[in-house]
């Protein structure tokens, strides 16, 4: 009998018959071996059922009409688990062979740690990405950079500022679960985000200087949706922001609110939306005061102005 703890690797699949064999197989080659593959499809029109139903039974399949969000499908791979750690990858993904062995030696190692961070490094047709997540994330960086490991007591204060998980990036302890139960269905986009910085609030984090996964960049990938990756960031960050009681938290999530709309005015500006831009410019400018994006809303809302008016036009898109 293993003594082992299981792992319960989770993925939500929607016409995924292009990539799944990669993730499933690199699931498969890792170093530690107990492990259950819980496949939720979505929906699927593809023959991605079928490629899954041909693994054999450490390979679990469940099948829902579609919801249009991974975060239903990872709902219900959570509610099929066994395991006594959990974690996620897409369907386009890949694990490196040691993902599981290194986040779960150091699970063991730090019991009070509910949940823990590898880095990740991006890639598309034409190679990998120069640096990994984690390198492209200064404040953690700054820390990171000459250390194997950390352990973030307040892990919230640095996820505020940025962003340095995925889904595909993080372990947790099952019975962390009873703190943030699921991801929230509210969310079309950014609900991995909401789902470990809500955990965060209640355990302390671990981050390991250490890729464990691969992140498929292609044409398909929902992050190329300007509009629903920002107005997204904007919801997902709301919601935290209304249920954080730390004021200096508070104001790194309003930051990033504004910088969101202020990203969306640019965008709408350059595709000729102008009401629109304005109405992105004014929500910052109702926001609570702060001068760096104070000063970059005159300016987007300058630019507006003279777009319209025809005296400047953006450059082709």
């Amino acid at each position: 009998m293993d003594t082992k703890s299981l792992v319960s690797v989770i993925i939500p699949a929607y016409n995924a018959q292009e990539f799944i064999v990669e993730a499933l197989n690199s699931i498969i080659a890792q170093t530690y071996d107990n492990i259950e593959i819980i496949v939720v499809d979505d929906g699927s029109s593809d023959d991605t059922s079928q490629v899954v139903a041909s693994y054999d039974s450490r390979v679990h399949i469940y099948h829902q009409s579609n919801s249009g969000t991974t975060a239903i499908p990872r709902n219900t791979g959570i509610m099929h688990s066994s395991g006594d750690f959990l974690c996620f990858l897409d369907a386009d993904d890949l694990m490196v062979p040691d993902r599981i062995s290194f986040q779960v030696d150091f699970m063991e190692r730090y019991p009070h740690v509910g949940i823990v961070f590898c880095d990740y490094r991006n890639f598309n047709k034409d190679g990998f990405y120069s640096e990994s997540h984690f390198q492209t994330c200064p404040h953690l960086w700054s820390q990171l950079r000459d250390q194997r490991e950390l352990i973030l007591e307040n892990p919230c204060a640095l996820l505020a500022q940025e962003n340095f998980g995925i889904a595909g990036s993080i372990m947790i302890r099952k019975n962390t679960l009873r703190f943030q139960p699921g991801f929230d269905l509210t969310l079309r986009s950014c609900e991995d985000f909401h789902f470990y910085y809500s955990t965060a609030r209640y355990v302390h984090a671990g981050v390991i200087n250490k890729v464990g996964m691969m992140r498929r960049i292609h044409e398909k990938n929902k992050t190329g949706n300007t509009v629903k990756m920002l107005s997204e960031g904007i919801h997902s960050r709301t919601l935290l922001r209304d249920s954080e009681k730390d004021p200096k938290i508070r104001a790194y999530l309003n930051r990033y609110i504004a910088g969101c709309h202020g990203s969306l005015a640019r965008y709408y500006a350059d595709h000729g939306q102008f009401i629109q831009s304005l109405r992105c410019d004014l929500q910052v400018l109702s926001g609570p005061f702060y001068w760096p994006q104070l000063r970059a809303t005159c300016r987007n809302i300058t630019r507006t102005i003279i777009m319209a008016s025809g005296l400047h036009k953006p450059k082709k898109l």
